[in-house]
């Protein structure tokens, strides 16, 4: 056990996590880990306040819950509880030993030592545990040291860590990002080594790792590894994808779009793959089959379904895309579908988004006619009054959405009359 005290106030040294930490006894009962203390040592912003207990989480959550917390017991069964306040959320995990595990989840059991719950971990800069006022502790008396050096590390023996949960494999290279000038030879070669496993991990836990690999600052070197050890492969688990491979220029402006949809659960992922689907040299095998793979392998859901076709749709035909579909996207849709087309084109024809700018930039005046002024001109509901409306409409967008509500009727009523 290696300990380290540097003097330096660290952001839970005052607030609600040094309240939480008081709460639950102190650094003798719970200490602040993982990542929250790698990146306060690597004068990274901390954006998460995670903490260990000796605490069972029933007890941690009793105590917090009388001193006016909000708590849920999510990931309870794993020994997770989760404080909400002020906006941010706390997670309280009691001390766990694994006592069986099978390349997805894990048996664990509650209670053991801090060098016990270190030991169960994945690397050994995420095995760093700290008390209110920054004293740092150092279980396996690697972690402290593989910070200075910027290596990312398992702690013990790779193959044995990795097959514990193959998820690790993923998480090894978004952390690679930070520390991919000293590489650990045995790390790098284990999890290419076991990244056909990855199979048998759940889609959503893939994607909430590679979404943060998206969005690091060494991202696409990270992506260009995963992609010739074959471990984007993997990751997919789908033959049909004949290549993962985008030019390296183009990358970059697919990532600059990521980091500007930060926040949209699902959007860099479902983007990136409509791309690699959209840009394949194979075009042998029928895309239908290759779009519901991977519907089925991440579970996308009936929105992202739709985003991801239309992505496509967008991407393979940007002959298509014109000022009368942009108009007609602010009107269906609203901002965020036109922002969403602006992005690809920007990515696919920078001058074709100048030409369209205007439109990009302005929506549309409110199309005036609704089905309250047909039913009055004695038009039907039900199909002939959608296909009258969007008659009507088509026409207005194609006069600029200059033509009034009376024009709209005129032109309508000119139809009509043509009818035999």
């Amino acid at each position: 056990m290696l300990n380290v005290n540097l003097n330096i106030s660290p952001p839970w040294a005052s607030g609600v996590a040094f309240d939480i930490m008081m709460a639950l006894g102190g650094s003798d009962k719970t200490m602040i880990v993982g990542g929250a203390v790698r990146d306060w040592l690597s004068n990274v912003p901390v954006k998460d306040i995670d903490f260990a207990s000796k605490l069972l989480p029933e007890e941690s959550m009793k105590i917090l819950i009388k001193a006016g917390y909000n708590v849920k017991p999510i990931g309870i069964g794993h020994g997770t509880i989760t404080v909400y306040k002020n906006g941010k959320t706390y997670e309280i995990t009691s001390l766990r030993k694994d006592v069986v595990t099978d390349g997805r989840h894990a048996k664990v059991i509650f209670g053991g030592s801090w060098e016990e719950d270190a030991y169960r971990r994945d690397f050994t800069v995420n095995a760093l545990y700290s008390d209110e006022y920054g004293s740092v502790q150092d279980p396996t008396g690697q972690g402290f040291k593989d910070l200075e050096n910027k290596i990312i590390r398992f702690i013990g023996n790779p193959q044995k860590r990795i097959k514990e949960d193959y998820i690790r494999i993923v998480r090894y290279f978004r952390f690679l990002s930070n520390y991919s000038h000293n590489i650990d030879k045995s790390a790098i070669d284990a999890c290419i080594k076991y990244s056909k496993n990855l199979n048998i991990i759940s889609g959503e836990r893939i994607v909430s790792e590679l979404e943060k690999i998206f969005l690091v600052k060494n991202a696409v070197n990270i992506i260009d590894i995963l992609v010739t050890k074959n471990v984007m492969h993997s990751i997919y688990n789908i033959s049909l994808i004949d290549s993962f491979i985008l030019d390296k220029s183009f990358l970059k402006k697919l990532l600059g779009v990521f980091h500007l949809n930060s926040n949209r659960k699902y959007y860099a992922f479902i983007l990136y793959t409509s791309f690699i689907l959209a840009l394949q040299k194979n075009k042998k095998t029928d895309e239908s089959k290759i779009i519901n793979s991977i519907i089925n392998r991440f579970h996308l859901s009936n929105n992202n379904k739709t985003l991801f076709r239309r992505n496509i749709a967008w991407i393979e035909n940007k002959e298509s895309i014109t000022k009368p579909l942009i108009i007609k996207l602010w009107l269906d849709h609203g901002e965020l579908f036109v922002s969403d087309l602006k992005d690809i084109l920007m990515i696919i024809d920078n001058k074709k988004v100048k030409i369209l700018s205007n439109s990009f930039n302005n929506p549309p005046p409110v199309f005036s006619i609704s089905g309250k002024d047909l039913k009055k001109s004695g038009i039907g509901e039900g199909k002939e009054m959608g296909k009258a409306l969007d008659l009507i409409r088509d026409w207005w967008i194609d006069q600029d959405c200059l033509p009034n509500k009376n024009e709209c009727l005129k032109f309508y009523k000119k139809i009509i009359s043509r009818r035999p």
